[in-house]
């Protein structure tokens, strides 16, 4: 195992990472590596600005940026020398967090990322990260992301893929509709000042184009954020899962239910769905 031990105020930019992964080149499974860092805080002016973006409360350290301030550790530890893996095209298909106790803005905490699993699915290779929180080794808070590398599909099989709706299997009570969100690309580019998150599939669709999207699309984490953001009472644990890409501009609607939520396009279609307790 590789393990990479470095101070938060080392880490490169977002941008600068974003730039070494467009470089990235292969298809083999990642290696063992862990990436530490003692000492992780929250800037509070920076928690605000994405807690003003993304309609969340001041003074709040809200469990989806848990996933936003590490991303720059999770990119590090994806564009390793040992890695040989083309990151270009990789989809997000999940993500959730849990807390044991609530993080504080401005508090030192010790984190940890490492790579959970890594292996060749039916639909491609399939990477999951999990990222620790911890404080004096007393386990606090966590989060898992998923994403998957597609193999190329037949034409016939592509839909399979897409369409699964989170109603299977029995009746369920009805969705409420809880509000309607207007997307555009302006939002996208002001999510991405606050994220950090400048990947070029969520800037223009001429940035957007070659990576097989005929638009750009929405930050998923920020349709994450939102969601949460609907959430009215504590919760200790939620995960996300990523059902289709929310084309800019457009109108996606958000619903609710007993521990669920989810965003559907103007065609009913789930684009996110979400579960808490």
């Amino acid at each position: 195992m590789t393990t990479i031990c470095i101070k938060q105020n080392q880490l490169p930019s977002l941008l600068s990472l974003l730039a070494k992964a467009m470089l990235k080149k292969g298809r083999e499974p990642l290696p063992s590596i862990n990436i530490t860092i003692d000492g992780f805080t929250f800037d509070r002016d920076n928690v605000n600005r994405y807690n003003t973006c993304c309609g969340l409360p001041q003074d709040r350290l809200p469990l989806p940026y848990l996933f936003v301030a590490t991303q720059p550790a999770q990119l590090l530890l994806l564009t390793h020398p040992s890695v040989s893996l083309k990151l270009l095209g990789m989809i997000h298909t999940h993500v959730s967090f849990h807390q044991q106790t609530p993080l504080q803005i401005g508090k030192a905490y010790d984190f940890t990322l490492g790579v959970i699993q890594c292996i060749q699915t039916d639909k491609g290779l399939e990477i999951e990260l999990e990222g620790r929180f911890t404080l004096d080794s007393v386990y606090l808070a966590s989060y898992r992301s998923r994403c998957l590398l597609r193999d190329k599909l037949p034409t016939n099989d592509r839909k399979k893929t897409t369409d699964a709706t989170g109603d299977e299997g029995g009746q369920s009570l009805a969705w409420t509709k809880r509000d309607k969100l207007t997307l555009t690309p302006q939002i996208a580019r002001g999510y991405a000042a606050v994220s950090g998150d400048y990947n070029p599939i969520h800037l223009h669709w001429l940035t957007a184009k070659p990576f097989g999207f005929k638009a750009p699309i929405i930050h998923g984490m920020y349709s994450v954020a939102k969601m949460f953001a609907a959430i009215d009472s504590t919760v200790n644990q939620v995960e996300f899962t990523f059902r289709r890409p929310a084309f800019l501009p457009s109108i996606a609607e958000l619903e609710v239910r007993e521990g669920e939520l989810r965003l559907i396009n103007s065609e009913g279609k789930p684009l996110v769905e979400g579960h808490y307790c």
